[in-house]
């Protein structure tokens, strides 16, 4: 998992808020923002299935009701660089070979929980009071994918 400097993540928490029309316009909204990563991995199903290769769109969707003074989404940057960092993780590997995949098939269902969980992860150390993850929506090809968020309570 990437690493956010102290420094970073410590400005993303404190940023001035909107002030004037611009904390009037977001006053009590929620703002959601996707981002997308590309990486190209192989993999095969266990025990004989073929080895092939995809082109994976990865999407992570947050949400945030913090907007710095300009407007614009508080941790931004931050969260896109994370996604980035889980795409490259992936990137270009033979997945059977790369944990957890060594222990579970490597289908889209799971890598797409995967980076779901690792970027719960890495968001709860680094940016604790930024943007909360939605869900995770990864394509295979052009025209499936698969979304993972957390399941809400009853």
């Amino acid at each position: 998992m990437v690493k956010i400097s102290e420094g970073r993540a410590r400005r993303a928490a404190t940023v001035a808020p909107p002030r004037g029309l611009q904390a009037e316009l977001a006053a009590a909204l929620v703002f959601e923002m996707g981002i997308d990563s590309f990486f190209g991995a192989s993999h095969a199903m266990r025990p004989n299935g073929p080895r092939h290769t995809h082109s994976f769109r990865v999407q992570a969707s947050f949400i945030t009701d913090q907007l710095d003074s300009h407007g614009m989404t508080v941790g931004f940057r931050e969260v896109s660089n994370l996604l980035d960092a889980e795409a490259r993780r992936f990137a270009s590997q033979y997945l059977n070979e790369v944990e957890p995949f060594t222990e579970i098939e490597p289908t889209g269902e799971n890598l797409a929980a995967v980076i779901h969980r690792n970027l719960l992860t890495t968001l709860a150390e680094m940016l604790p009071d930024g943007p909360q993850l939605v869900a995770v929506t990864l394509w295979e090809n052009p025209t499936s994918f698969v979304r993972v968020g957390r399941r809400r309570a009853a």
